[in-house]
């Protein structure tokens, strides 16, 4: 049966980093600890508020960032190559353990994908956008609206649907972990 969770802002935990503060929308398996890395995964928000940060190394898992508001530029390693990224439109993965220079201020999305266990997409939603997803066990849906921080999770325990219309500019993560 398909459950619908829904997560307010005022639920959310919100902590400091390096570069600013960030809020975690929800973490899987509920109980797990961001500070322990003992997470299948994560979806975060994130205020960056210096002009240069560098990112948490998280060698373990696999990330996927979008802003929400300002631009980004962000060099992984001694590459010096460097991945613009666009509020509402950039959705960009990377190696969490890269070393990550972030050049601008934001406010970002962030899911963070044990590597091996889990794997996941991001996308941006306009207003009005609808979608239906076909959940399995072990796949799971959130939808968070950007205007009211406000996340709607969704788990199944057998084969079911998920079936929502955007009420506003929101962002689309889904995860499946991993079989075995």
């Amino acid at each position: 049966m398909l459950k619908i969770t829904t997560i307010r802002p005022e639920e959310m935990r919100t902590s400091a980093w390096s570069g600013g503060t960030t809020t975690e929308i929800m973490i899987f398996p509920a109980g797990a600890v961001y500070a322990q890395r003992d997470f299948l995964f994560r979806i975060s928000t994130a205020k960056v508020e210096l002009d240069e940060s560098d990112f948490t190394s998280l060698p373990d898992y696999d990330r996927i960032i979008g802003s929400i508001e300002g631009a980004m530029d962000l060099t992984h390693g001694s590459s010096g190559e460097i991945t613009v990224i666009e509020p509402g439109k950039t959705v960009h993965r990377f190696d969490g353990g890269a070393p990550t220079h972030c050049v601008g201020r934001a406010r970002d999305l962030n899911l963070m994908l044990r590597k091996a266990k889990a794997s996941g997409d991001m996308r941006f939603l306009a207003d009005g956008d609808r979608c239906m997803l076909r959940l399995e066990p072990n796949e799971f849906a959130l939808v968070y609206g950007l205007r009211d921080g406000v996340a709607r999770f969704a788990e199944t325990d057998e084969e079911d649907y998920f079936v929502f219309c955007a009420d506003g500019p929101s962002a689309l993560f889904t995860v499946e972990l991993t079989k075995g």
